[in-house]
């Protein structure tokens, strides 16, 4: 599936969601105290998923060498493959 859809509208729509979600959310559920939850139960792992996430985010890091870029391309390629083997696939 491919959205018509560009990138300012994206992080617009990104920012909508997440300020509707801080304004309506119950005590003590903002999305960093659920990081906090994170933090304390994997402080590693999810200290270093922010990390990755900050560095590909400020193109920081080559794209042959960013997880999150390479794990997109895969996501893409495997997801074209399988919508392509679908439409290949003759009915029964």
């Amino acid at each position: 599936m491919i959205l018509d859809v560009n990138a300012k509208r994206a992080w617009g729509v990104i920012a909508a969601g997440v300020l509707a979600y801080e304004l309506a959310c119950k005590e003590g559920e903002l999305l960093s105290e659920g990081v906090d939850d994170w933090v304390a139960a994997r402080p590693i792992l999810t200290r270093t998923v922010i990390a990755a996430l900050a560095l590909h985010l400020g193109n920081a890091v080559p794209p042959r060498f960013d997880p999150v870029s390479l794990g997109f391309q895969g996501i893409r390629r495997g997801s074209r493959y399988l919508a392509a083997r679908q439409h290949a696939v003759p009915a029964a």
